[in-house]
């Protein structure tokens, strides 16, 4: 029987809500509440890295483990999420753009792409202070619809910056949007990474990939109570090693409409 290891994914906390990303914001009071009930359900919060170090080597982790993530690197993080957790004494890995540190979200469309960023320095603050920090590439481009070449930079130079910035290894990577292909991974390992996470809105276990490790997106209208039946396993199941064949599918969509569009 698998082990469930559920593997949650945030983007943003904050009051505001920027038309374009209301989605994927959380208010803090709410972010609050999810912290607090992983406390009171006697969950035992760990960063990526050591689910990952389980999956490759098969050590044990605790009875509970759980795992919070932050995609992106967006400036809130550093004002509102972060304080949260650390008040609670809970750890979080965050998955940087490196390429717009300091900068805006300009990956994202309409209102959403003045969305700002964390600086380097809040960056290395945060690693100093326990935040496990990973790669997201550059620009936060489709990986899986690029050319090889293209691919194999944002991967390897997003933790060469990273790297520099922090002045220490950074060994784990989100693939953006959790895309990505047998070739992207074998990518991500040649630059050095021992683990990635993807998206797939499904549950890690002791059998993931540690390549593709599953994460489930916390979104708007994630209530205290939805967090409970997802930590209990219900309206979610483990991830399977391959990808489900709708990914598959979607990606032909996604790589038809990428062609369209530079064509326009």
């Amino acid at each position: 029987m698998r082990h469930v290891i559920p593997v949650l994914l945030y983007h943003s906390v904050t009051e505001e809500h920027v038309r374009g990303f209301e989605r994927f914001t959380v208010p803090p009071s709410r972010f609050a509440a999810h912290l607090d009930h992983l406390i009171d359900d006697d969950r035992v919060v760990l960063p990526l890295g050591r689910i990952a170090e389980h999956l490759r080597s098969g050590t044990s982790l605790p009875e509970g483990a759980v795992a919070i993530t932050f995609d992106d690197g967006l400036a809130d993080f550093a004002q509102h999420a972060w304080p949260l957790l650390k008040g609670r004494g809970l750890p979080a890995t965050l998955y940087a753009v490196a390429g717009y540190l300091g900068d805006r979200s300009r990956w994202l469309d309409g209102a959403a792409a003045d969305t700002q960023m964390l600086t380097a320095d809040q960056l290395s603050d945060l690693a100093s202070d326990g935040v496990e920090i990973g790669a997201h590439t550059m620009t936060h481009p489709q990986l899986d619809l690029l050319p090889r070449a293209r691919a194999r930079r944002e991967i390897a130079e997003s933790k060469e910056v990273l790297e520099q910035v922090l002045g220490r290894p950074v060994t784990t990577f989100a693939y953006p949007h959790g895309h990505h292909t047998a070739a992207v991974k074998d990518l991500v390992a040649e630059a050095g990474y021992t683990s990635a996470a993807a998206v797939r809105n499904m549950l890690s276990h002791d059998r993931d990939d540690v390549y593709a490790i599953a994460r489930w997106t916390i979104t708007d209208t994630t209530t205290t109570a939805d967090l409970g039946r997802l930590l209990q396993g219900k309206g979610a199941r483990p991830a399977p090693r391959r990808q489900l064949m709708r990914t598959r599918a979607g990606r032909q969509v996604r790589r038809l409409r990428h062609r369209t569009e530079a064509t326009r």
